[in-house]
């Protein structure tokens, strides 16, 4: 007795590739004999051909350009004039508007003779400081300062004053003490020797004071350069005015790349805040969709799509999946009452790209892209109601044999392969072009009589195509 049929729990909208399960719905009428009362008849069954299988997903989304510019302007002068209009389509660097540089101009101007005036000045101060540094660096190593060379001179006199005082005081002492010079004269010249000791101090301490102060006229001098120097090096003023040439550059708004004007927000007179215009790229287009969140998991860029719009109605476009993104737009969790199931509303941003360039297609157009999760080839395919799972875990399915004028139901054990809402791939040793599959053997044992509707007795298919 065969087990209860596995359902998917995936939810997924399934385009038909190839169709080669047709439903056979027309009844068979014919007599049965009282010996077969008990067969069921009209029995719908698919005669298995190989056949492709693809899981896809539907999305709907809109059309935007691949390669999208909006231009915008930091400057708050009035607009001039506009040069470009929707639709107009525009080389990289053509100009799109223009603002209104008047009263920029004058500050432009008059900075720019503000640095011309300050640069010569700074450059006049600068030479005159490095003269004048050289000059006192030149007297200071070569002891040339005239106030230490003064000093100096002052401290020689005074020193060789002192030594004619030291001499005559050692002389006058000698003679003192022999008797041969009065109290009264060697006080007069001690005296004197005091004063030339006096005067000698003095003199040192004032060519040490000149030599200080030709230290400290040096170190200025140095310092004056180096200050000169920094102040014709300052860039202050001319970075002021790059910054206003590049006010006065940026006030001629231009395209930054080659495409077409979709977006036209300047008007003469007006001061322009945020997009001024959107430049695209109308031959390079793609479309952009909210994928849910349970069809994301096989989801990934270079999944091959197909799109279609309203303007091109049947005609179907190639696309590819770009990107993915890798967070949710919007994340909204909710929750059934007396359970703690909860079901997400997240969405997550898809990019398709459209092949070919189609004129009829525009910007902001709605689209539907069927996208190609995954697919195989030359295989055999079922509907879902046709597989038979087993308490054991493994899977058949129930074929209708040739028997007599008659059928035999038969359980055939198959594995099962690549799976969509309403399809699923089998494979088995027992399977072939051409056998009988029973649509429907939820009511069917091994070894029943059955007849088969006409449509598939005569060898039709009957299922899902995919």
């Amino acid at each position: 007795m065969n087990g209860g049929k596995k359902h998917s729990s995936k939810k997924k909208i399934i385009i038909p590739v190839v169709a080669v399960l047709a439903a056979g719905s027309i009844i068979y009428a014919c007599a049965v004999s009282s010996k077969a009362q008990n067969t069921q008849v009209n029995i719908t069954c698919s005669a298995l051909k190989k056949t492709n299988l693809q899981d896809t997903i539907s999305v709907t989304g809109t059309v935007s350009s691949r390669d999208s510019h909006n231009v915008y302007t930091a400057q708050t002068y009035p607009v001039a004039k506009v040069s470009a209009s929707v639709g107009d389509k525009v080389k990289k660097g053509d100009i799109l508007a223009v603002l209104d540089t008047s009263s920029l101009e004058k500050d432009f101007q008059a900075q720019k003779d503000t640095l011309q005036s300050t640069s010569k000045s700074a450059a006049i101060t600068l030479e005159q400081a490095k003269d004048s540094y050289e000059t006192a660096l030149y007297l200071y190593n070569h002891d040339m300062d005239s106030g230490v060379a003064a000093a100096q001179t002052q401290l020689d006199s005074a020193e060789s004053s002192l030594k004619t005082e030291k001499d005559q005081g050692a002389r006058d002492k000698l003679l003192y003490e022999k008797g041969q010079l009065s109290k009264i004269d060697l006080n007069a010249e001690e005296e004197k020797l005091k004063l030339a000791q006096s005067t000698y101090d003095s003199a040192v301490k004032s060519l040490l004071a000149a030599q200080q102060q030709a230290q400290q006229s040096l170190k200025s001098a140095k310092s004056t350069y180096e200050d000169a120097v920094n102040k014709n090096a300052d860039k202050t003023q001319q970075a002021t005015l790059d910054k206003l040439q590049t006010s006065l550059n940026d006030c001629i708004i231009t395209a930054p790349a080659d495409g077409t004007v979709t977006v036209c927000n300047a008007t003469v007179g007006m001061v322009p805040t945020g997009v001024l215009f959107t430049v695209e790229d109308t031959g390079n287009l793609q479309m952009e969709a909210e994928v849910r969140e349970i069809d994301t998991e096989e989801l990934k860029a270079g999944d091959k799509a197909t799109v279609t719009t309203d303007v091109t109605g049947k005609e179907k476009m190639a696309g590819t999946v770009i990107s993915v993104a890798p967070a949710a737009t919007r994340a909204v969790q909710t929750s059934g009452s007396g359970t703690s199931a909860n079901t997400s509303n997240a969405t997550f941003t898809t990019k398709i790209a459209i092949s070919g360039n189609k004129p009829a297609v525009k910007i902001g157009m709605k689209a539907k892209a069927n996208i190609v999760l995954s697919q195989k080839k030359d295989i055999y395919v079922i509907p879902y109601d046709s597989l038979i799972e087993k308490n054991d875990g493994t899977y058949a399915v129930m074929a209708a044999e040739k028997s007599g004028y008659l059928y035999k139901a038969e359980e055939i054990p198959v594995k099962q392969g690549m799976q969509t809402d309403v399809a699923v791939e089998i494979s088995g040793a027992g399977l072939k072009d051409g056998l009988l599959i029973i649509s429907d053997p939820s009511n069917i044992k091994s070894g029943d009589s059955v007849l088969p509707s006409s449509s598939s007795a005569s060898g039709s298919n009957s299922g899902v195509g995919a």
